[in-house]
């Protein structure tokens, strides 16, 4: 399984931008089968960051969705609409899910939270890294309750790895930070991971689903 995930940050009037957002997602989702939910940027990231996802089967799939979107002359100008209110252009990636924890991979409906954590594993240590991947998405489900993807940046910053833990509210999410917070073993097993990863690069960030 992979994931589509598609981050702008816009500089434009937010009463603007937002009914934009939303009207453009309605129609990638009427055109294509690509189920694509829309993301606000909470923390960790520029203000006015929104981030669109998809769950699709494989690059060929993700291929035809986007080329029969080339072809759609209201989409086309849905996207021209806002080339005013950003400055920097936006960031496609590809996540390869190379485990799930906390069950079969449920996204969180509207209102919902994403957390994300990045890092890049240590020159001659992606194996062991990987490993402690999977070890550490189980032990967060197990404490937080939530379901959790380890996954794999297919493209961008080679070997990145990348933790999505998701969460239904916000006082899930508040639940979660303080098991975690309680629990001596999953700092230890933090700290013993350390060696693994390129210092100084990790990083976290939190989305809340819009629609």
């Amino acid at each position: 399984m992979i994931i589509f995930q598609r981050q702008v940050t816009f500089e434009g009037p937010m009463e603007e931008v937002a009914p934009w957002a939303l009207e453009i997602t309605e129609a990638v989702n009427k055109s294509t089968h690509l189920n694509v939910s829309l993301w606000q940027g909470v923390f960790g990231g520029p203000l006015g960051t929104l981030g669109w996802s998809a769950r699709v089967d494989n690059l060929t799939a993700l291929e035809a969705a986007t080329d029969s979107l080339a072809g759609d002359a209201s989409y086309s100008s849905l996207v021209a609409k806002a080339r005013d209110w950003t400055s920097t252009p936006g960031e496609d990636s590809l996540l390869r899910v190379m485990h799930t924890a906390g069950g079969d991979y449920v996204r969180p409906g509207v209102g919902g939270y994403a957390e994300g954590t990045t890092a890049i594993p240590a020159e001659g240590k992606l194996a062991k890294a990987g490993a402690f991947g999977v070890e550490i998405a189980d032990l967060h489900s197990r404490l937080t309750h939530s379901s959790v993807l380890f996954c794999t940046s297919e493209y961008g910053a080679f070997g990145e790895m990348r933790w999505l833990a998701l969460y239904d509210s916000a006082a899930a999410v508040d639940a979660a930070a303080e098991a975690i917070a309680k629990d001596e073993a999953y700092g230890e097993k933090l700290d013993d991971a350390g060696a693994l990863f390129v210092e100084g690069l990790a990083r976290r960030t939190l989305a809340r689903r819009i629609a």
